[in-house]
């Protein structure tokens, strides 16, 4: 199977962006063995001010969803999380919603 890319973007709650950092320096070993499990790759989430871009590769990418929304670990990460995410979720799929990719090279 030929890798997908992905990518989505969400906010943080104003006010909340070195929160936001802190924990991401200090990311749990269980969630980070989660996330490779569920199947990412080349994973990704870059900041700017309170808009967060993420971006990652997977062989099935709807797939590895699943799998992380599965996971204890990611579960308690966004427990832990809600407090300073501003998450809009695709209604669908509980995921957030995709961005459309408009130009790609090799």
């Amino acid at each position: 199977m030929v890798s997908q890319r992905r990518a989505f973007r969400f906010k943080i709650k104003p006010g909340t962006g070195e929160e936001y950092d802190r924990r991401h320096a200090a990311v749990w070993p269980d969630m980070i063995a989660a996330i490779k499990e569920a199947g990412y790759r080349n994973y990704s989430i870059y900041r700017d001010g309170e808009t967060l871009f993420g971006y990652f590769e997977a062989d099935d990418p709807d797939e590895t969803w699943r799998r992380i929304a599965e996971s204890d670990a990611a579960n308690r990460w966004e427990e832990m999380m809600l407090d300073i995410l501003d998450r809009d979720l695709d209604p669908t799929t509980g995921t957030p919603k995709g961005l459309p990719e408009v130009f790609h090279v090799d």
